[in-house]
């Protein structure tokens, strides 16, 4: 396998959109207000992909070590695992990942200065700490809160706060529809790879409580994005276009109810990865109109 192919692999982009996306909604937030900075934006960006890059990465590498990743896996390939990286070359990729984020981070701390500064700070540690330590936080069964925080209204409100200088509950509110879908994506997740962690003594809320708990996970987190909504029905009306989602994602739970093989669900996986993409350029168009 080529060396693009792995790497493309490693840093997992189908999933990305979960970085994204926030970043988007707070930009489109800021230039409702008519105060947008193009710079601002890529340097956001940028960091908010290194943090999930290296969330993927060391994610790759420590599920490795603590067996949650073997052979007999049902979901797509983990190159650490898989023996198509070295344990040495992965930590070496993760330093790097982290020193771009770091990198791209550095005007944003200018501009946001002390708070931005811890938010960077502690996002990366977090990041390594999903599955590294003697306490990862995805074996304790928080990585669904975890993901929806920093993936939703944290994410959300620091993007918004670096173009506007401040925040709002409007702001947080926002945050909560792509928080919620990202999880409903690690949701996914969890409800395949049941096996393979309860074997890596792995605790997942489906490992905690069952198959069947995830399944209304994934139904819960789509109803919370999309009853998120309606606190935007006076201030944005135009914004719950995002409802023409309600079909396509009503295809997907469907999907997770009555699906006969793990194998199954690698392609959910993936579309509610486009279901995110799909909410987020409506979200984003309505809220312009």
């Amino acid at each position: 396998m080529h060396a693009i192919q792995i790497w493309t692999l490693a840093i997992r982009p189908k999933t990305l959109i979960a970085s994204i996306s926030p970043v988007l909604i707070a930009a489109t937030m800021a230039i409702k207000i008519g105060n947008f900075d193009w710079l601002i934006f890529l340097c956001t960006m940028c960091t908010a992909l290194g943090i999930q890059i290296t969330t993927n990465l060391a994610n790759d590498y420590f599920d490795c070590l603590k067996g949650a990743d073997t052979y007999q896996r049902k979901g797509f390939i983990r190159v650490t695992q898989a023996k198509l990286v070295s344990h040495k070359t992965m930590r070496q990729a993760i330093m790097i990942s982290m020193l771009f984020t770091l990198l791209s981070g550095i005007y944003l701390v200018i501009i946001g200065k002390a708070l931005i500064a811890c938010l960077l700070i502690v996002s990366l540690c977090l990041s390594i700490l999903y599955t590294a330590g003697p306490y990862p936080l995805a074996y304790l069964g928080l990585g669904d809160l975890f993901v929806f925080i920093f993936f939703g209204p944290i994410a959300v409100s620091g993007a918004y706060y670096l173009q506007i200088g401040s925040l709002s509950l409007e702001v947080l509110l926002a945050g909560i529809a792509p928080g919620a879908i990202s999880t409903a994506i690690l949701t996914v997740n969890n409800v395949r790879d049941i096996d393979e962690d309860l074997l890596a003594n792995k605790k997942t809320l489906v490992t905690c409580f069952g198959k069947s708990f995830g399944k209304w996970e994934y139904l819960f987190c789509l109803l919370t994005a999309f009853g998120s909504l309606f606190f935007f029905y006076d201030s944005h009306p135009f914004a719950l276009c995002t409802t023409l989602c309600l079909l396509p994602a009503g295809i997907l739970v469907k999907t997770m109810f009555t699906h006969k093989s793990p194998m199954e669900l690698n392609l959910l996986l993936i579309k509610t990865g486009q279901l995110l993409c799909l909410f987020t350029a409506l979200f984003c168009i309505g809220w312009m109109l």
